[in-house]
């Protein structure tokens, strides 16, 4: 970088040929399987990157080691011995893809995306793949026809119609390059606010924004993604009117939750789970699993039950629509704290970051919704798969914003050890300092006179 052109948030890129080979892995929907592991792309992609990836985030040459970091470190950590204090030593392949997978894509998503252009870079990705990937949906949506991985099943493994994607409003759910509709909703969704807030000065394109990312994602014909864009809207909304106050907005939300908890015989998640439904049968379906998941839980709080099957009615099926509680199921309550913790402090210092540039803190406000949404919208639905790998990313996608100073101009010597142009600060002890009178007249004329000399 050219000296006197660094500035707070302005970092080198790495090289955009490795991001786009991973987002393009993102919408792949093939796989095979080698040794008892199924390998897509996106895991080999995870496989090969994740320790150097690792040693630039701890080493702190992707910016601070944050807390963040830590604890997404803590969760692989902790899957990969959760699995194996169950299971034993013969599944160390299977715990070590599975620890890959949840906390590679996160890792990918910090050290690859550094700064504004980054950011706004993988936004087009998304907003190219889904116009390009909208007439298969349309088509999928009036005829059920999975075309692409139709087209890629004689060679490879790829996703098929299941009996929990049936139709529904005379239109079939789709899929098109995800292994469920829910997943390409969720994949949908988290582009409205990102959407809305790069477009915020335009009143006609946040219009388009809007009807763009909820027509996209009620092709899922799912309830999950369109909480996730409710509450995006929400939020934006919030924003808008009350010109910010998160905090207070955080504080009305737990008040509710607690209102709701002391004057209702259930539990605020049960009504979200009951209520939030296009099925009231799927709700209660839902919220049998809940009760007898969270008993499995609390009888091997601490290293989970890993794959293992759980007690439970017989009429209910192994499926668990709830991330959190899936992940609390399988690894214990220590193993989804770390994950709560890591998306809690990303979201905290995100809020809490100083960011002089108005562009990067609309960047800021929508990276929130969409994060915030999403994971809220996670308690009704589990993810999986290349679309659970791009949650992590997207997460990770947004820590630069307070991992590198976003503050304003840096003061002092740049790093390559030139000076600070003239005019800094006056609150530097690198300013130029204003001489007066006739001897700071003198003083100049002697150093020209020196400088003529040596030249």
């Amino acid at each position: 970088m050219q000296p006197g052109l660094r500035r707070a948030g302005v970092v080198e890129s790495p090289a955009r040929g490795a991001l786009l080979l991973f987002l393009l892995t993102i919408i792949m929907p093939i796989s095979m399987e080698l040794g008892g592991l199924r390998l897509s792309p996106t895991r080999l992609f995870l496989l090969v990157s994740i320790i150097p990836f690792a040693a630039q985030i701890v080493s702190g040459r992707v910016g601070r080691f944050t807390w963040t970091d830590k604890f997404f470190l803590l969760h692989g950590i902790w899957i990969f011995l959760a699995l194996i204090m169950v299971h034993g030593t013969s599944r160390i392949p299977f715990a070590g893809i599975t620890a890959v997978e949840l906390v590679g894509g996160y890792f990918v998503g910090r050290v690859m995306i550094r700064n504004a252009q980054d950011y706004r870079y993988v936004l087009g990705f998304m907003l190219i793949a889904i116009i390009c990937l909208l007439p298969v949906a349309i088509y999928e949506n009036f005829t059920g026809t999975l075309v692409i991985p139709d087209l890629l099943r004689p060679i490879f493994d790829t996703p098929s119609r299941g009996d929990s994607a049936y139709g529904r409003m005379g239109l079939e759910r789709v899929y098109v390059v995800f292994d469920h509709p829910i997943l390409w909703g969720l994949f949908c969704s988290l582009t409205l606010s990102n959407f809305v807030m790069a477009v915020r000065k335009n009143p006609v394109l946040i219009v388009v924004a809007i009807g763009f990312s909820l027509y996209t994602t009620m092709l899922a014909l799912s309830s999950a993604p369109l909480l996730a864009c409710a509450l995006q809207l929400g939020m934006l909304s919030w924003g808008w009117i009350m010109r910010g106050r998160w905090r207070l907005l955080l504080i009305l939300m737990v008040v509710g939750y607690v209102t709701v908890d002391l004057l209702s015989n259930r539990t605020p998640v049960t009504i979200i789970i009951e209520s939030l439904t296009f099925n009231p049968m799927s709700g209660w379906v839902r919220i049998a699993i809940f009760d007898a998941g969270w008993a499995a839980v609390r009888g091997s709080p601490f290293f989970g039950i890993g794959f293992n099957d759980w007690p439970r009615p017989g009429w209910v099926t192994s499926s668990v629509d709830n991330f959190w509680l899936l992940t609390s199921m399988r690894y214990g309550m220590v193993g989804v704290g770390f994950l709560i913790a890591a998306f809690v402090f990303h979201l905290w210092t995100l809020g809490q970051a100083k960011i002089a540039d108005p562009e990067v803190q609309a960047l800021r406000v929508g990276h929130a919704a969409a994060l915030a949404g999403t994971a809220f919208t996670m308690v009704t639905v589990h993810i999986w798969g290349n679309v659970s790998i791009f949650v992590m990313f997207y997460l990770g996608a947004g820590s630069w914003m307070y991992a590198y100073d976003q503050s304003g101009p840096q003061q002092g010597p740049e790093p390559d050890g030139t000076a600070p142009p003239a005019g800094g600060s006056p609150y530097s002890r690198f300013a130029p300092q204003r001489q007066r009178g006739p001897a700071a007249g003198a003083r100049s004329v002697m150093r020209r006179r020196d400088e003529g000399g040596r030249a």
